[in-house]
């Protein structure tokens, strides 16, 4: 296990960077039962960095196995109007929320990738109303994670012992934040951020029409992009606090939505995806319009075909991200099982909803504007990755003119 002073140290990086808490403000901290000592590391620090109330909701992945395995599709299926209205509640409280995640790969393996996609759609659709504050950024939120003994043996399946196991994987993720780094870890976190920011801002003045990737696993894929889109990464600010947060700790990404009817090609996944404990493996895309209209998985395809019939928008992109494949961890070589992480190891795509920050003025705008403006509408916001140490991006101008933007898996900038 790592020092007290090292949890403390990663706690005060989520904390301070992530979820950025004003004086005063309630955090809601969602986090797994047996994570309950960094809980407490955490609800400290949240403390000490001013924190009205800190309010802690705790899961269990075991526990949600067993709801999949014996209860029936319509109780798991329901959500009471008390669970909308709590969440709507302390929203209105203008809240904070972290969620640590622990992934357990292939946790539900067995169980009927069916029942489970439909429960996740009917879910998904009710909380559909709530998904605003996170989604445009009205107020601050973060994901961050923590490892456990079943997450830490499937990414070194190669070490034998459980306790080193989970210490090697530590290791990796006070990496990919920096903590090993000279100096103090939330200030070598922010410069991180400040780089990211140079490319946003690079990539905002050049405002492309389309972006082309290609890569020698088969990926020909055109993603033209709105009108008026702009590139976020690193740091975000709420709109109703006025707080400068980090939405994801790690993270490498620039991103910004596709223009949800114009994306035509194929694009090959390059690595797996872990979608609550259900894997999915060599799988692609064929797009026509903006929509897929072909797929393939030679693993999971049960819980990509639920995942695509999600609703109208989930066969539709919401997000296109650039990940230079020569950095913190990419380099590291790992596959993490966990979206938080390989999503920030290469090039990826989001099936569903776009974040409305991504083009100007959508947080204010309604579903139906959203759409009209090029934006994506949709229950879901599924992450793949699909860079590789080869893939080009050339940006398009509007007048047809080009400008390399990755050459080799990198920014030529």
């Amino acid at each position: 296990m790592p020092s007290q002073k090292q949890l403390k140290t990663y706690a005060r990086l989520i904390i301070e960077s992530g979820v950025s808490l004003k004086p005063g403000q309630t955090l809601v901290m969602t986090i797994p039962a047996e994570h309950v000592a960094f809980a407490r590391i955490l609800q400290e620090e949240a403390y000490r960095c001013g924190a009205g109330k800190v309010e802690i909701e705790f899961e269990d992945a075991l526990v949600q196995r067993n709801n999949y395995r014996f209860a029936s599709e319509e109780n798991l299926s329901k959500v009471r109007e008390s669970e909308i209205l709590k969440r709507q509640e302390t929203q209105g409280e203008q809240a904070a929320f972290l969620h640590i995640v622990s992934e357990y790969p292939g946790l539900l393996k067995g169980i009927d990738e069916e029942k489970i996609g439909r429960v996740r759609m009917a879910r998904g659709k009710a909380f559909r109303k709530v998904q605003d504050y996170t989604m445009k950024s009205l107020g601050q939120w973060c994901v961050a994670a923590v490892p456990n003994p079943a997450w830490a043996k499937e990414v070194f399946p190669a070490i034998t012992d459980e306790a080193e196991a989970v210490e090697k994987l530590y290791e990796a993720i006070f990496h990919t934040v920096y903590m090993d780094k000279k100096g103090n870890a939330v200030r070598n976190w922010q410069k991180h951020g400040d780089a990211i920011r140079r490319h946003c801002d690079i990539m905002n003045g050049h405002q492309f029409a389309a972006l082309h990737f290609q890569n020698g696993i088969g990926t020909d894929l055109l993603v033209p992009l709105p009108d008026n889109h702009i590139w976020g990464g690193g740091r975000e600010k709420a709109i109703l606090t006025g707080q400068w947060f980090d939405p994801n700790i790690p993270t490498e990404e620039i991103f910004t939505t596709p223009h949800r009817m114009k994306t035509e090609g194929t694009v090959v996944a390059s690595r797996p995806l872990c979608i609550g404990g259900s894997m999915i493996d060599g799988f692609s895309f064929e797009f026509h319009k903006g929509k897929v209209t072909s797929w393939k998985a030679k693993k999971g395809a049960k819980t990509l075909a639920s995942l695509l019939e999600s609703d109208a928008g989930s066969v539709r992109l919401g997000e296109v991200a650039l990940v230079p494949f020569d950095s913190s961890i990419s380099n590291l070589n790992l596959l993490f099982y966990e979206t938080l992480f390989d999503e920030n190891a290469a090039c990826h795509l989001a099936l569903g909803a776009s974040y409305p920050t991504c083009i100007k003025g959508g947080e204010h705008m309604s579903d139906k504007e959203l759409r009209a403006a090029g934006g994506n509408v949709s229950a879901i916001h599924e992450d793949f990755m699909f860079g590789t140490e080869d893939l080009s991006v050339t940006g398009i101008h509007k007048d047809g003119s080009e400008t390399p933007v990755f050459r080799h898996g990198n920014f030529v900038f």
